[in-house]
């Protein structure tokens, strides 16, 4: 059905979106200094594994989704278990989202209140996931092509008062460099895993998946021209300091009497934090219903909802608590869990040799129908 069918283009924009999210507005990988650039594309190497393993997994049992997935290969309790888990990561994911919109949001309109700012989010990305499935898909197919326009006229824009002898010298401490690749690896690229629970909604099953693998590269390419482009305009120290640094570069910028560029980018921002956070949202709504096994997840939307904006009041009590928490613990929760989720998943496939072929775990393909 219409509803409940994503074609291959469909997910791959929201693949590129998932990666731009807020990783695009917020700092590059830190912890390695001028060398992030080069850690964005080892932690690349990551996301590569990531995505292939999603898909394999989907090969393996065309049609089923990884929660299913995953307690026929692993058995019930150990399935169920692990799927908890990774349920558990996804909602974090999108408090975390949350937060960094509603600070973004307030840096550029202070007098909105995050109460406000949060409430009204979450019942804008309600009301597009109860359209169902195909609608997420054809409002990434929308956005991902404005949002790469605004991506390559920032990156343009800041490249005028670029200095590139800020990042010399390079690999300078291999340390720093091994940790900020795991942070890389840990945000954004371990998001691809969230996808997995879109690829059973794929109609077009017969390709080759070569778009998926185009906008994943293509975000590589981005994220490491960001990267350069941000440590050459403020250097790595400054980088260290501020939350938003593609922010923080473009008011760098300005064009005769026209001195706030960076506003002229704030639907650039607002759009890919909001998609992020409308694909995690719906990637944990589909998770509860196969976790549950409901009917339809239309019933669970809004309580879900709830619970994420009332979870997001009371997690962190300020902003530089969360500021403190979130710079080391994200990074870390995401990947231990997002790498090894499909990883067992894999291995168990592998090792037990299992398939659709069997009789005893055929089953109609998971539905998205309300």
């Amino acid at each position: 059905m219409a509803e409940s069918s994503l074609s291959e283009r469909q997910l791959a924009f929201m693949l590129f979106m998932s990666l731009m999210g807020n990783a695009l507005i917020l700092a590059p990988i830190s912890g390695s200094g001028r060398d992030a650039w080069i850690s964005s594309l080892l932690a690349a190497v990551i996301g590569l594994y990531l995505l292939f393993a999603i898909i394999s997994i989907q090969k393996a049992f065309p049609g089923q989704s990884i929660i299913k997935i995953s307690e026929i290969c692993l058995g019930k309790l150990a399935g169920k278990t692990l799927n908890l888990i990774f349920i558990t990561m996804i909602f974090y994911s999108i408090i975390i989202y949350l937060f960094d919109t509603c600070i973004l949001i307030r840096t550029i309109f202070p007098f909105l209140t995050c109460n406000i700012l949060r409430s009204l989010i979450i019942i804008s990305t309600a009301y597009c996931i109860y359209r169902g499935v195909n609608a997420v898909g054809r409002l990434a197919d929308l956005l991902a092509p404005l949002t790469l326009l605004f991506i390559v006229g920032s990156l343009l824009v800041i490249s005028t008062v670029a200095d590139f002898s800020r990042l010399q010298p390079i690999v300078t401490n291999w340390r720093m460099l091994v940790g900020g690749t795991l942070d890389g690896a840990g945000w954004p690229y371990s998001v691809i895993t969230i996808l997995a629970l879109f690829l059973p909604f794929r109609s077009d099953t017969g390709e080759r998946n070569r778009l998926l693998y185009i906008w994943f590269f293509a975000g590589v390419i981005i994220f490491t021209i960001r990267n350069i482009l941000v440590l050459s305009i403020l250097g790595p120290e400054y980088v260290l300091l501020t939350r938003f640094p593609l922010y923080a570069s473009l008011r760098f910028v300005a064009f005769a009497d026209f001195q706030r560029v960076e506003l002229f980018f704030f639907i650039l921002w607002f759009v890919s934090g909001f998609m992020v956070l409308l694909i995690n949202y719906t990637a944990g709504v589909l998770a509860v219903k196969e976790f549950f096994k409901l009917p339809n997840f239309k019933s669970i939307i809004l309580p879900i909802g709830f619970f994420l904006v009332v979870m997001s009041l009371y997690m962190y009590n300020s902003d530089m608590e969360f500021y403190t928490l979130e710079g080391i613990t994200t990074p870390i929760i995401k990947l231990s869990i997002n790498l090894l989720y499909p990883t067992i998943i894999l291995l168990a496939i592998k090792i037990r040799g299992q398939s659709l072929q069997s009789p005893q775990i055929q089953s109609r393909p998971v539905s998205s129908k309300g």
